[in-house]
Formats: C-alpha cells, structure tokens, sequence
C-alpha cells in the first residue's frame, strides 16, 4: 500500500489521523503518532506490511449502513441515557463513525455532554425538535466528534441534542408521523457505522418513532422488583412496532443496571429475568452499581472514558466489543444458588 492508498482509505473510513492513529494502535498494541500518519500518507515512509493489513481489514469490516439501536423502557432512572452515552463511547473506541441520538425531551444525553452549550443548539435551532417537528435535515443539527467541550476534551462521537420543545411531539397526529425519524436517517446511514438512540422514559410517540427506526432495541432495567415487573409493558410496545412500523426491529437483550451482586434481592430478580426472557432475549452482562457514573457526569465526562478499567464501565465497553465485531453479546451469569431456587 502506497501513501495515496492508506490516504485514501482513512478518508474512506471517516477518520482523522488522530483517529486512525488510536484505532491502529488498539488493534496493533502500538504506540505510533499522528506525525508518523502524516509520514506514510505522504511516501516519506513505506506503510507497515501489518499495518497495511489492518486497515484493509477496517475498511472491509466498515457497515455500508449504519446499525440502529435504541436504548428504551419506559421507567425512568433505570440508566438508560448512562447506558446509550457509553455504548455510544464504546463503539467509537472501534474506529466506528458513530452518531449519538437524544430523543428524549429532558435532554440529559445532551446537557451532561454539552452543558451550557446546549443552550446555544437550541437558539440555533440545532436540537431534534427541528428535525421532528420542523422537517430541518438531521445533518443541519448534528454537533460532530472532536468538538472542543468545557471539559477540554473532544466530543468522540457525533451528537443529535434535545430540548424540551420535543415534547410537544406527543400532541402532533398526522399520518405516518412515526416514521420521521425512520426518514431523518435514511440520507445519512451511508455517513455511520452506528447510530445509538437514547429513547425518552415513556411509551409515547417519540419512543415508538424510535423504534420504527432501529434495527436493534437493548432495554436496560434496573434489578429492582418493581422495574422488572414493568419489562412487559416494553416488550408489548416492541411487539407492536415489529407488527405495525418495523417488522426488521430485534430485541437484542435485557441490560440488568445498579446491580449489587451481594444483595440477594437483585441476585433474585437478575434470575427472574433470565426465567422470564429466556425464549425472548437474552439478559445481558449486568452493570454492577458504581458511583463512577455520577463522578463523571458531574464534570461532563464519560465513565467509559475516563474511568475505563472500573468494573461497571468495563461492562459497557465489552458489549460495544461484541457489537462492533459481530460477537454473541456478554450474557449475565446467573449465581447457581439463585437458579436453583428459582427453579425450586
């Protein structure tokens, strides 16, 4: 492979020399630079043999359409909009071209990322709300990756913010309104590898439009008598999109959150799910509670990102690793004492 050639094929990719450069070295365990990037792409020196091989295998590997995936339920506070931040995080980390839907009207996706700055989206009219109801192409309001944050970092995903003028969503009838997001989306899928969307806490319109966009749902519940209870009313609404709007959508596994494997109550309820869903979905790897999440939003960051060797952020990143590299998707362990209760 030439300089044109590897030039060409990062441009393919979507990617900045920053971003080839950290995608090479993850797959390679190497510590190249950006200059070094700049020293193949220019013929200043000849492109690795093994480095030629992985970025054909990149370019290969690419989606020609992004994959689709809601984050959904209609509970609040089960760590929905946590989970779809640092999935989102974690498929970026796979030289993905990945693109952040916040669907829901509180829009905590977009001010935990954004802060103050999501102020200036919205006079901008650069929020969902112009997509949805106002017909505004979806590219005119994407905030893209490496945008500088209050935090000092870049953002390492392209993001979709809300606002509370979304909400208005739910008065609008009009035929075919819930495929307005299906149709957002349609120019842009070429763009992305993957598209997470954070659904709002309901079962209203807003989250059957996106569902009648996605090709994968994951349903993160926390393991809480209660919260699991209420996984039905979900699974219903799934059904009827499948029948209704989308019949390509796959519920691809129940994301158990805040567990605490020492408290006998979630042990119970992580095996009820598993006995429940067991001819449905798969429950997936659950995400052990940590106060990591909350550090990290408190100062605008992603655990994923800056906490990624802790137990419960490590959970994330091992299913955006499945995901990305067409993997079965870590599933919970259910402790045997439980099982065995459970089928007592």
């Amino acid at each position: 492979m030439d300089g044109q050639g590897f030039r060409d094929a990062r441009r393919q990719l979507r990617l900045s020399q920053g971003d080839l450069k950290d995608a090479l070295n993850r797959r390679l365990g190497r510590s190249y630079d950006k200059p070094k990037i700049s020293r193949w792409e220019n013929g200043h020196e000849p492109v690795p043999s093994d480095v030629a091989q992985c970025l054909g295998d990149l370019v290969a590997g690419r989606p020609q359409h992004a994959r689709v995936i809601v984050l959904a339920n209609q509970k609040g506070g089960v760590g929905k909009t946590t989970s779809a931040i640092n999935l989102a995080y974690g498929l970026s980390r796979h030289a993905s071209r990945v693109l952040l839907i916040d669907m829901d009207p509180q829009a905590t996706a977009t001010v935990g990322l954004l802060a103050a700055t999501s102020i200036d989206l919205y006079r901008q009219g650069r929020t969902m709300n112009e997509v949805v109801l106002g017909a505004k192409p979806l590219s005119e309001v994407i905030v893209p990756h490496e945008t500088m944050l209050e935090s000092g970092r870049p953002l390492p995903f392209d993001l979709a913010g809300s606002h509370i003028d979304l909400a208005e969503t739910d008065s609008r009838r009009e035929p075919g309104f819930d495929a307005v997001l299906r149709e957002a989306l349609e120019d842009l899928r070429g763009s992305y590898d993957y598209v997470v969307i954070d659904a709002p806490p309901n079962l209203g319109v807003l989250t059957w439009m996106a569902l009648a966009a996605a090709e994968d749902v994951i349903i993160p519940v926390r393991t809480e008598p209660y919260d699991a209870m209420g996984v039905g009313l979900i699974l219903s609404t799934i059904t009827k999109v499948q029948r209704r709007l989308n019949p390509s959508l796959r519920l691809a596994g129940i994301l158990p959150t805040q567990y605490g494997r020492r408290k006998s109550v979630d042990r119970e309820v992580l095996a009820h799910l598993a006995q429940a869903m067991a001819d449905k979905a798969p429950v997936l790897e659950p995400v052990p509670e940590s106060a990591v999440f909350g550090h990290a939003a408190r100062n605008g960051r992603i655990a994923a990102e800056v906490s990624a060797s802790s137990p419960a952020a490590q959970v994330y990143l091992r299913l955006a690793a499945a995901i990305a590299g067409g993997k079965a998707l870590p599933v919970a362990d259910i402790p045997l004492e439980t099982r065995d209760s459970g089928e007592a």
